[in-house]
């Protein structure tokens, strides 16, 4: 259990992040593993949480098992927030990717379908483009975050709407686009793995993908998390279609397989760094920081330059 001293309020000493968190448990476990209802709504914990150290002791007491995090985000930060960091943040009122859009469909449900602004804006402009590329091309979006944030079910990142899965684009042995969206397991070779009629790997479409996110977002893409097979399927491709060298380099080190979960054979899991704006909020990027990537911000963009221009922003927003 996470200290709530220092002062009425509930909040543990230092600021920053462990100001705005405070850890309570939510449920516990069954014998089997399963989860018991909560005791009370996480939602009414975190209300209760604000209320000072005793009530949020009380509120903590009777679970024992698996927990989940209440957190108390600044309350002048936007709809579309991302606070932390992937593997420990939040969210602020997530914005959700929508069920069908132009070339995209969504592959699971609307609790785990919510983005920071700027995840959810690039990944739209993203399906969009590769339908006016491909006609009838369709995105398939898995997993983002839950709306508010913290840790969803077998996932050890997606907690702060910066992290969103996507299915590969398939064809069939005739070599036509494969219109159902599964997630299949491909090798270095490009065939799904175990599946019969054979389904491969659309190179074409997934180095588009690639190649579209890392031109026109380079300043957002931190991570394209595949398997060492797929990475290398994929730059073969680009190498051989003529893609630009700058690309491909800049490829070769957002493409990686990760260490330490899946291998990522079955989905592209892509990573974007903090929106400039999120970071006054506490959003927090982990290394690395690419070299082609510059933080430029105005700081004064939206600041009144005198008191009528506060009064004006003050009551508009009443």
């Amino acid at each position: 259990m996470r200290s709530v001293g220092n002062g009425a309020r509930g909040f543990p000493p230092g600021g920053g992040m462990d100001r705005a968190r405070l850890a309570l448990p939510c449920g516990s476990q069954n014998r089997d593993g399963g989860m018991r209802a909560p005791v009370a709504p996480c939602a009414a914990r975190r209300w209760l949480a604000r209320l000072g150290p005793v009530v949020a002791v009380l509120a903590a007491a009777p679970g024992a098992g698996t927990t989940c995090t209440a957190f108390h985000p600044d309350p002048l930060a936007p709809p579309g927030t991302s606070v932390g960091s992937p593997n420990d943040g939040w969210l602020v009122e997530g914005e959700a990717v929508p069920d069908r859009a132009a070339g995209l469909r969504a592959y699971r449900d609307g609790e785990r379908r919510h983005g920071a602004r700027r995840t959810v804006e690039i990944v739209t402009e993203t399906a969009a483009w590769l339908a006016a590329r491909y006609e009838g091309a369709v995105l398939h979006v898995g997993d983002l975050s839950a709306a508010a944030g913290g840790r969803i079910p077998g996932h050890s990142s997606h907690r702060s709407g910066r992290d969103v899965d996507l299915l590969f684009f398939t064809r069939r042995p005739d070599g036509t686009p494969a219109a159902s969206a599964r997630f299949h397991r491909f090798g270095a070779d490009g065939l799904a793995v175990g599946v019969s009629p054979p389904i491969r790997l659309d190179l074409e479409r997934n180095w588009a993908l690639v190649e579209h996110l890392l031109e026109e977002y380079p300043q957002d893409v931190q991570w394209i998390f595949v398997s060492w097979g797929v990475k290398t399927a994929l730059i073969a491709w680009a190498l051989a279609v003529g893609a630009k060298p700058a690309t491909v380099e800049h490829a070769l080190s957002v493409l990686h397989q990760p260490s330490d979960s899946s291998p990522h054979d079955d989905h592209f899991h892509v990573r974007f760094y903090c929106a400039a704006e999120d970071l006054a909020w506490g959003c927090a990027d982990r290394p690395p920081i690419w070299p082609w990537v510059r933080r430029r911000f105005d700081r004064t963009a939206h600041a009144p330059t005198d008191d009528e221009a506060l009064r004006e922003l003050a009551l508009g927003s009443l």
